[in-house]
């Protein structure tokens, strides 16, 4: 019945050219934004699922630094006895330090150096591998190729900016090298680029060295800025803060989890997610806005129909139920059919993502991963603002008799 008046009232021939106009705009309006929103959050989810990826592909779930010990004493340390309980985690000692880059054309710029084991190595490249693999991305890994003494990876970013290629050669130097007095010459070492190393991760490829720890940056071993560690990578990323706090409990164990020591990265992708978000969500509330318009103008010009329904005995509270049914359905309309056609494309975008753009970008495809929970989420609240909505601009209808909607028909 209500759908019937839905057709009727608002739909029709007889429902007048103005409501019936503003009623369609009201369910494109709410199937658009709707569609949008579905879409756009699967895109974002999808695009912050694979960032989080290609992060743990280069970086351990947990980094445990005991301060103050040395390299030697750490492998014997109890904290070395704990990690290696766990036969599903790999661990790997690794070194890490700032330094300065200095190519033959007098070019310098700031890195990070991080030197690894030769099995420590094959596992990052390795896993580089299988996410270019899994995403569709080439990254130049070569873990059956060993990396000689003096021979360094260099980050593509980093690479392009300072105009090295494979084969050059840099200047390696200490950052406390530029305090000397002039004339005193800073320690170095020189090194070559073996390979140039795209892991599509921007803080990486732009900041990153990678060389093989004990064989090559020796002459900065005692730098201040070094610190020696543990990288660890166990059998549930998503479990690390329970880790933590088990190797904590040793004493001076200083341990930091993927998710801290990438804490500004993700901050940024919920933030942007987050406005992004409610941007589109106030799209969509503004959209629902016509909804209130469509029932304003039903109440003004169906006073004399509504008075009809009631005095062949149509009572007060089923015409509230009939107007809160006839808004409910209206926005009903658009917010199915736009959470329809926005989980159809984020679907098709789920199993056949779109590459579109240039092989510049990071992420060349547009994926997406639907997210059901939002989608439940957004039907909801629309179908609750809907109701509450239809039932507010139709409160002063249902207190009114029979005969003052029949004798007051053209009173808004």
């Amino acid at each position: 019945m209500i759908f019937d008046f839905l057709l009727r009232f608002l739909f029709s021939k007889r429902a007048g050219a103005v409501i019936r106009r503003i009623s369609w705009l009201t369910v494109g309006g709410l199937t658009v934004s709707v569609a949008a929103l579905i879409v756009v959050l699967s895109v974002m989810r999808a695009l912050n699922e694979r960032v989080q990826e290609r992060t743990l592909a280069t970086e351990p779930h947990l980094w445990v630094e005991v301060p103050g010990v040395s390299a030697q004493v750490l492998d014997t340390h109890p904290v070395v006895e704990k990690i290696r309980a766990h036969a599903d985690w790999r661990s790997f000692a690794e070194e890490t330090q700032d330094v300065i880059l200095r190519t033959l054309d007098g070019r310098f710029q700031g890195a990070v150096a991080r030197g690894m084991t030769d099995a420590g190595l094959a596992t990052l490249l390795k896993q580089i591998n299988s996410v270019g693999e899994k995403t569709g991305t080439e990254g130049p890994v070569f873990p059956e190729d060993p990396m000689a003494p003096g021979e360094v990876l260099v980050g593509v970013d980093l690479a392009h900016s300072m105009g090295i290629f494979e084969g050059d050669s840099l200047m390696v130097l200490p950052p406390e090298g530029l305090l000397l007095p002039a004339g005193e010459a800073p320690k170095f070492e020189k090194v070559r680029v073996r390979r140039i190393l795209t892991t599509n991760l921007a803080d990486v490829d732009a900041k990153n060295i990678f060389y093989l720890k004990g064989k090559t940056l020796g002459v900065l071993a005692n730098s201040p800025s070094r610190h020696q560690g543990i990288v660890v990578w166990t059998g549930d990323a998503n479990s690390v803060d329970t880790y933590k706090a088990e190797l904590e409990k040793l004493s001076g164990v200083r341990v930091q989890t993927w998710r801290e020591r990438n804490s500004a990265l993700f901050l940024a992708l919920k933030l942007e997610k987050l406005v992004i978000g409610l941007f589109l969500g106030i799209a969509a509330l503004v959209a629902g806005f016509s909804l209130l318009s469509v029932m304003g103008l039903l109440v003004s010009q169906k006073r004399k129909e509504m008075g009809l329904l009631q005095s062949i005995g149509l009572g007060p509270h089923s015409l509230k139920r009939l107007l809160i049914g006839i808004g409910v359905s209206l926005g009903g309309l658009g917010l199915l059919a736009g959470g329809l056609l926005g989980t159809l494309i984020s679907l098709i975008l789920q199993f056949h993502p779109l590459r579109v753009l240039p092989d510049i970008y990071y992420d060349a495809e547009i994926p997406a991963s639907t997210d059901w929970f939002l989608i439940l989420v957004v039907l909801v609240v629309g179908f609750a603002l809907s109701y509450v909505g239809s039932a507010n601009i139709g409160s002063t209808l249902y207190k009114s008799s029979p005969s003052e909607l029949l004798r007051n028909q053209s009173r808004a």
